[in-house]
């Protein structure tokens, strides 16, 4: 191991701090290295002590987003209230930092991103699942749901979710895309095991809609 980066470990959160602001003001394709590591305040060959390319700098990023995605969920969920009101804070918590990580999303979203795009769904399915999936359970003994094995179905609406309306592959239109957000919110409920619009009511009560 190099002994730079022995004694620096630091210098990967500068690396990905920096990144992150210059992707956030200029947008991810028009930065480039240099920049990164000027606003890092090191030399590119530190850079690479790191990363092996941009590329690897934003799939650090994305497992980085998913994480946090994680962890919002999992605090959203623990608060007061029933079961489907902590199951909707938890969802939107989710969307609140993906939103606030736009300059990732359109990254991902990117067709020549293809590969990272789908690996950032792999481990958002494999990281949230389990989280909501702690929610139902409690849920379940509460009777506001009624599925057989919570995670396994959540892996499936989360997977099934990223692909129909992430990535714009379909290009959808927003009549469109809205049309299939409720379909997909219809089938969560059923899938779950949940009265008829009762998860729709309790996002809508949070003022947004995942």
């Amino acid at each position: 191991m190099s002994p730079r980066r022995s004694s620096r470990p630091e210098r990967a959160d500068d690396i990905l701090a920096s990144a992150a602001k210059l992707f956030e003001a200029k947008g991810v394709r028009a930065v480039s290295i240099d920049d990164i590591v000027q606003g890092a305040g090191i030399a590119k060959g530190t850079f690479y002590l790191y990363f092996k390319t941009k590329d690897d700098l934003l799939a650090r990023l994305a497992d980085a987003v998913v994480a946090d995605m994680a962890a919002a969920a999992q605090q959203a969920g623990r608060g007061s209230g029933d079961a489907l009101d902590r199951f909707a804070r938890a969802v939107m918590a989710m969307q609140q930092v993906d939103r606030s990580r736009h300059y990732l999303v359109d990254a991902l979203n990117h067709p020549e991103n293809s590969v990272l795009h789908d690996l950032t769904n792999t481990a958002l399915v494999r990281q949230l699942a389990p989280v909501l999936a702690e929610i139902v359970e409690l849920g379940k003994e509460e009777g506001a749901f009624e599925v057989e094995d919570a995670q396994a179905t959540l892996e499936f609406l989360l997977a099934g979710q990223a692909a129909l309306l992430g990535g714009g592959r379909f290009n959808w239109t927003p009549t469109e895309h809205a049309a299939r957000l409720r379909a997909t919110l219809i089938i969560i409920e059923r899938a779950l095991g949940t009265a008829k619009g009762a998860l729709m009511a309790r996002l809508a009560s949070l003022g947004d809609t995942p």
